[in-house]
């Protein structure tokens, strides 16, 4: 006797297909799709999977049930993504960016190095096209623009604040960090100024102004942290 193939549901068929489908999952992720275009688009493949007419009222309740649903998901899934991290804030820093557009950015880095020993602390250095980026103490950053804003075109900016994030080894691999992070914040109230994302270390950039907030919201979901500097209680 030969078993039929089982036949799902339309909220699983709806379910399967848009997991299938990055770009529909995105989109219904970020909320910028059309509920009764993307039920009509997949009808046929629901009626395939169910074994039954698709009525289109009945996708849409299903397409917007997913949507409604995802966000849960996603939080239920990235909610211990920062237990245990380590966080760290730091004040009174200043973003250096040399212009290495004609220059080979191996020749900042050789200079840079050289000025360590004079830098209150060791810099923050991050290599992007066209452009190394500094994270110094603000009494740094006016060093540096002295000494290698001879050579390359520099630019300052001050009043800002770092905060390091160190994530546990378990969350080192797991998706959507930065996404999560930049969002947490974000609802929060604080504007990043920059995130630079490594693995298993995040470095963020905001105003000092944003400092303390920005560090109290990830101290309170890592439960781990470092001692904050250079920033006014």
């Amino acid at each position: 006797m030969i078993e039929r193939p089982s036949r799902l549901s339309t909220a699983d068929a709806v379910s399967l297909l848009v997991r299938r489908n990055y770009v529909i999952y995105e989109a219904l992720r970020l909320k910028v799709v059309n509920y009764h275009a993307l039920a009509a688009q997949i009808a046929p493949r629901v009626e395939e999977l169910t074994g039954k007419r698709a009525k289109l009222a009945a996708l849409v309740v299903s397409v917007k049930r997913f949507s409604d649903g995802m966000a849960e998901e996603r939080t239920a899934r990235l909610e211990g993504i920062l237990e245990d991290a380590m966080v760290t804030l730091s004040g009174g820093v200043s973003e250096v960016s040399l212009r290495v557009k004609d220059v080979p950015p191996n020749q900042v880095l050789e200079d840079l190095l050289k000025m360590v020993p004079r830098l209150s602390a060791p810099p923050e250095v991050m290599q992007l096209p066209g452009v190394v980026k500094v994270m110094v103490h603000s009494e740094d950053g006016l060093l540096i623009e002295q000494e290698l804003g001879k050579r390359f075109p520099t630019t300052v900016e001050g009043g800002l604040a770092k905060i390091g994030v160190r994530v546990s080894q378990k969350a080192e691999k797991m998706v959507g960090l930065a996404t999560y992070i930049t969002e947490l914040l974000y609802r929060n109230g604080v504007v990043i100024h920059g995130a630079y994302i490594g693995r298993p270390d995040i470095l963020l950039v905001v105003e000092e102004k944003f400092g303390t907030r920005a560090y109290e919201i990830l101290r309170e979901k890592s439960g781990k942290v470092g001692r904050p500097s250079g920033i006014a209680s």
